[in-house]
């Protein structure tokens, strides 16, 4: 049976027999892009005060179902269980015929991939606070993001940074806050040396993959190169024509540490952020 139609300002997950668009009166306007499990749209509202969702929908097609499943499952129960101003939150999400769909703040300037190569340093300094404080949040619920790329930070109409792209999201249980590299990092371009060389049963600290990948978004915003898997970027970051400040040199140096331990922590880079001055 179905059920009553939430307020605006709450967070559900429903179980329809029916489209997910036509139960809440969305309407499709424009494609936003596609990733892995399906495709993301703007949507508005046909009923009421316009509101401006973005829509990701999960396709359930019988070969693609389980892990489909599984990434909507991840990502919902992720946003559901926090709550931070530089975190994407849930507004609506439901599994429906053939898909599941699951509804977001929309936010008018893009992802970071979409902006980088674009902005001054205090902004992409900004830019990576934002990040940081984020992502500090997790680590301190033993959530990590194991997704975190240019694409997967959304930047709002206010010029601030939202993770979201929760999907791949690992809670981590181990006492000693590792897990199997196999399951850590969902982008080869953003691994550290020791996730690229690790065999998947390896016991790494995923946490501080996610710093790191942290430090590759930092350097692509203020080099305006592409992450790649090839690029030795501690041996970059000697090069003299290349036009970085002492204090971002100072910060990639460290989110760039090829042992994992000499990497700061989440909360200690958000510090970092905080006393550098450009």
């Amino acid at each position: 049976m179905a059920e009553s139609k939430p307020e605006p300002s709450s967070s559900f997950v429903y179980d329809l027999e029916e489209d997910f668009f036509d139960r809440f009166k969305l309407k499709k306007v424009e494609l936003l892009g596609k990733g892995i499990s399906g495709e993301v749209f703007l949507t508005t509202s046909t009923a009421g005060p316009s509101r401006k969702l973005a829509v990701k929908i999960f396709s359930l097609h019988e070969d693609v179902r389980e892990r489909n499943l599984r990434h909507f499952t991840t990502e919902v129960e992720t946003m559901l269980s926090v709550t931070h101003p530089h975190i994407v939150p849930c507004v609506i999400a439901a599994r429906c015929p053939g898909y599941a769909a699951l509804a977001m703040p929309y936010y008018p300037r893009g992802d970071l991939a979409f902006l980088y190569g674009k902005q001054p340093s205090t902004q992409v300094h900004r830019y990576m606070t934002h990040v940081a404080r984020g992502l500090e949040y997790l680590h301190r619920r033993n959530i990590v993001h194991n997704d975190l790329k240019l694409e997967n930070v959304f930047i709002d109409a206010q010029n601030r940074a939202h993770l979201g792209d929760l999907g791949l999201a690992l809670k981590v249980k181990d006492a000693n806050r590792t897990a199997w590299a196999g399951v850590v990092g969902g982008t080869s371009d953003y691994w550290p040396p020791e996730r690229l060389k690790a065999d998947t049963r390896a016991r790494i600290d995923p946490f501080k993959v996610d710093v790191y990948a942290v430090g590759i978004m930092y350097w692509a915003l203020v080099s305006g190169e592409d992450p790649d898997i090839h690029t030795h970027y501690l041996d970059r970051l000697t090069d003299p024509k290349l036009d970085l400040s002492p204090a971002q040199r100072s910060i990639l140096e460290r989110l760039f540490s090829t042992n994992p331990e000499d990497r700061p922590t989440a909360s200690q880079l958000v510090k970092m952020m905080r006393m550098k001055i450009l």
